[in-house]
This record gives structure tokens, sequence and C-alpha cells, in this order.
């Protein structure tokens, strides 16, 4: 259907333009594409979030890539607002996605190059597409994506990303509930969502809204039937199929984006195999939306939005042969938080990064801020343990984070910690002010040496920059739940009382901690509701509501060190 409201601004544009798949199902798109032109490159963005809003809360509107002399197909995924199909995330997105580029292609409006973009899960499913290497496809720019549906997406450490998947579950379910005409269930809708990260923590998950019910969701219960990382999971798995894209990519992050350290994973990935050119870009934002004010930050107006601006350099680059602007631009450009600038790089992880071990000391009290916790790059010799109880009935409180979706919906961005650290359910470890900066680029890992009165329980590490004020910002957190010490794959339990080395992968951060402030570690064994609090009972997940109480102990002697790795760029 021809819309003509765009016509006198030189914007060619059309409604609800049918594609065919190759299995017979008519998936729907909107096009915009300039008026007085020939044929152009072809930009597809594959949403599920509905196409009439092709994302425009962080891009521009498609007709501003079109007055850029580019043709845009904004098109509903597979099953749903216009498309037809039955909705699971991200089935047939490879399909669907090589088969709607290869259409674009073969239009009279498109010079047959096409190019992806899109963030979250248009991120992802452009680059499965990808894999299956359509030849008109030459080139993506894949933002704030995971690598995957299980880890560092619905689970982190064995853990699940509950305010993560409540969230999203609210933001799709509306349009499933439309599709199936089910009132009752539109209505279930509008409470999960206001209620989405505020739940009380002793709710059974089977009662949690949208985790069980309603069945117009029906993938919500597989994703809780498979908390391992096993077979299951392998049909979204991207790791397992980078070494087949061979394309061009500008990857687009945020380092308070729930996805950034699988979307520096993969990143790391395609460097290394060296097949294409591929740049980076992040900035200091969250998953939505990408401004200036990230959480409780301004990080001022370098901060802002100007991702469109950097795809026009990148298209013009790869669609047009016009590289004047992408040549003035670095290999990888990153926000450096803490000090607050963007900073430019010929490539990633930077020159000189070293993994340093800052180790965590007490004597024997490091409970809260009142304790006497203390972080250093010196070893321990003999000393105490630390000890605290762990409730599941009454969580640590999430302030802040890596989750997502929405700011006031779940825990996302920097927050100041000391609400938490005041609990003494929170072990904290501060280092000395600094006497010069730190900055730290790269992989954070923690290593704990602990043990639980549980046959199950997890353990939380946070890092924080503790300004000369005592204001304490998260940085980075972690998560590891015990049963999943071995591997994500592996399940078994702890024998109660028997010492652990618990290995926990605490993000990925780009931040100079400035003279006069402090590093802080905080370990805890909960972060709820950004990670569902861990019932420490052993039995099967989400199943059962039994709470039991775990005794925790925390070692850090020079036979059992604990510590936090820090990735350190040498000459800070």
């Amino acid at each position: 259907m021809l819309d003509n409201s765009y016509q006198t601004a030189g914007i060619h544009a059309e409604q609800n333009i049918a594609i065919a798949m190759r299995d017979g199902v008519t998936l729907r798109a909107n096009l915009f594409r300039p008026v007085e032109s020939g044929p152009v490159p072809a930009l597809v963005l594959r949403i599920p979030y509905d196409k009439d809003a092709a994302q425009s809360y962080v891009y521009a509107h498609p007709s501003w890539y079109a007055r850029h002399g580019y043709a845009v197909l904004v098109q509903d995924s597979r099953g749903r607002y216009q498309s037809e199909g039955e909705f699971y995330p991200l089935r047939h997105d490879d399909t669907d996605g090589f088969d709607t580029i290869e259409w674009c292609a073969a239009q009279h409006w498109c010079d047959g190059q096409v190019a992806s973009y899109g963030f979250s899960i248009p991120g992802i499913n452009q680059l499965l597409a990808a894999h299956l290497q359509p030849p008109s496809l030459k080139t993506a720019v894949p933002a704030f994506y995971p690598a995957g549906m299980h880890d560092g997406f619905l689970y982190v450490g064995g853990a699940l990303s509950m305010a993560t998947l409540a969230q999203w579950a609210a933001i799709i379910a509306g349009d499933a509930a439309n599709r199936k005409g089910d009132d009752e269930a539109i209505a279930q809708v509008a409470l999960a969502d206001q209620i989405s990260g505020k739940w009380h923590p002793a709710t059974p998950m089977r009662k949690t809204p949208f985790f069980i019910t309603p069945d117009s969701l029906p993938f919500i219960a597989d994703y809780l039937a498979h908390p391992s990382a096993d077979d299951y999971w392998r049909e979204w798995d991207l790791s397992s199929r980078l070494d087949t894209i061979d394309i061009p990519c500008l990857h687009v992050s945020g380092w308070y984006d729930s996805f950034i350290a699988k979307t520096i994973e993969c990143y790391e990935v395609f460097t290394a195999a060296g097949r294409a050119e591929h740049r980076l870009l992040v900035g200091p934002w969250y998953h939505i939306p990408w401004t200036q004010k990230v959480g409780a930050i301004d990080y001022g107006w370098e901060a802002r939005n100007f991702v469109d601006d950097y795809q026009i350099a990148w298209f013009d680059a790869q669609l047009k042969g016009d590289r004047t602007r992408l040549d003035s631009l670095p290999m990888v450009r990153l926000f450096v938080t803490g000090a607050n600038e963007w900073r430019d790089y010929d490539s990633w992880p930077l020159p000189g990064t070293m993994a340093e071990k800052w180790y965590c000391h007490s004597g024997g009290r490091a409970n809260s801020l009142s304790g006497d916790g203390s972080l250093s790059r010196e070893a321990p010799d003999d000393e105490d343990a630390d000890f605290f109880i762990y409730g599941p009935a009454v969580p640590v409180e999430s302030l802040g984070g890596h989750s997502c979706c929405l700011p006031d919906r779940a825990p996302m961005g920097p927050a100041d910690q000391r609400p938490v650290e005041y609990r003494n359910d929170v072990l904290v470890y501060s280092s000395s002010p600094l006497d010069t900066p730190v900055f730290i680029a790269g992989k954070v890992n923690a290593v704990l040496h602990a043990a639980t009165s549980a046959v199950d329980t997890d353990f939380t590490v946070k890092l924080c920059d503790v300004w000369p004020d005592g204001t304490s910002i998260n940085i980075t957190e972690g998560i590891i739940r015990g049963r999943y010490h071995k591997s994500l794959a592996d399940e078994r339990l702890l024998e109660p009382g028997k010492i652990y080395s618990f290995s926990i992968a605490a993000g990925v951060a780009c931040h100079q901690f400035e003279a006069g402030h402090s590093i802080r570690v905080e370990v805890s064994s909960s972060n709820f509701p950004h990670f569902d609090r861990n019932p420490n009972n052993g039995k099967p997940f989400g199943e059962d509501s039994e709470l039991v109480i775990a005794n925790q102990t925390v070692f850090h002697d020079a036979s059992r060190p604990s510590f936090i790795e820090l990735p350190v760029v040498a000459g800070s």
C-alpha cells in the first residue's frame, strides 16, 4: 500500500508489502526509498517489535536513511504484527533473513547490494542470516546483540536473568495476545508490566507472571525447562557459526548493555580470524535508550547518540565505495567511563592490557561498610575467613546493573551501591584511595574460595568505583550458581561444608578509576531481581518454593585466596 504522506519530502513509502518465504509463509514489510533516483543499495531491518516503530527509539527514522540514498525495508518477524506464521524467537530468522535479503536484491529499486542493521534480537538475527551467506548481503551492523539465547541473555553464570526475561516477555506478550484474541491475557500483560521487577522474593517461580503463563508465550516455559546449557540452545547459538560469516561488520554496543560481554566476545572472534573489516563502537549506554544520561550519571554532551552518523559512514564505504567519512574514523572508538571521554584505538583488546589480581583481605569481619574488608595487589598471608548468612526471603536488592530492557522496569546502569553495602550479608572489600589512575579495558573475572551449608547456592561479585565523597558506583557484576561450578552444561550439587574455588565471569568494562578514588569489590549471594534468588534447596529449577537459609564462608588466605582480576592497561 502506497503512503503518500512522505512524497512531499522526496520519499517513496509503501506499507505492508508481502514477501513470500521459502515455506510459503508471507512476511510483511514497510519500504522507504528516494523518489528521484535509480536503483540504490538496500538496508534491511527485521524486527519482532513492530515494523511501524522501526526501532526509531534509538535509530533515525528509515526515511532519514532513504534521504541519504538508500532503500530501507523494515519487516515484521515471522508471527509478529502483520506477518504470518508462528513466533518463536530466532527460529527461522536465518532462512527468513536470507530470503528477504535476496528478495530485496531482485527488486527494480535495488542495485543488487543489501546491508542489514538493528539491535538486540535484530542484532543477532542478521548475523544468523549472514551465516547462510546470502550472495547479495555485503555488510551488517549488528548492535547490542547476544551470542545466543542462553548464557549472557536468559541465563548468566547458571542463574536466570529474571528481570530481563520478565521485561522482555511483557514487551512481546501484547501482540501475542492480540493475535489470539485473548482479552484476558491482554489484561495480564498490563498487570505484569506494572509489577515487572517488583515481585516479592518469596514468590515461587511458577507463580511469576509470564514465566509459565499465559500460553501465548509457550517458549518461556521451554526456556525455564532448560536451565543448563544443553542441546536445546544450539539452534540459536551464534558462537558456533561465526567462522562462516565473512562480511564486514560494524559492531555497536554500550558498557551497561545486558549483552555487552557477548558482543565483545563475537567481535574478538571476528577480528582474530581477519577475514573482513570489522570496527567497534561502544558508548556508555544501556540497552534502551542510548543517551548521555545513563542511570545515575550524566556523561555529558559527548556521550550523546551519534550511531546513525556512524552507520551512514559505514554504509557509504561498504555499499557505495565512498570511504571519505569512514576513513576519518578509528577502527575502535570507546567511551571510557570514569574519565568520561571517547578514546580511539587501532584494535581491541587494547595493546598492553594485562590481567592484574586485586586480593580480598580482612580481619574476619568484612560485613558491610562498617566492616574491616580491604582490597590490594598484595597477596594474602594467613587471614581469618569472612562469614555471612544468605536468606532467600530477603535477597540483596539490585541497584542498577546490566539487565534489560527499560530502566524504569529493570535494574540497569550505574547507581550508588551504598544502600546495599550497609547490609551485613554483603562483604565489602575496598582499596586505599589511588595515588594514580587505574585504567581497565576488557574482561573482569573473580575467584572466590568459599563454602556453604547448602547443597546449592549462589555467589555474586560486583566491581565498584568509590568516589572521594563515598559514592559507590557499580561498574560490572557477575554471579555463579553453585550447581554449575564445573560448567554451565554440567549440573552438580554442592557438598555442604566443602571449600570450592568458584570462578565468576564478572562482565567487561572500559573504565578509569581516577586518583583519589578507591576500587571496591562486593561479595554476596544474591542480586535480585537482576537474577532470580537461589532458594538453596537443590531441587529442580523453579519447581519448589521451599526456602533454605545458607551459612556462607569466604576464604582469603595464602592457600585459598579470593580476588578479582582486572584488565589493567599498561601505563595507566
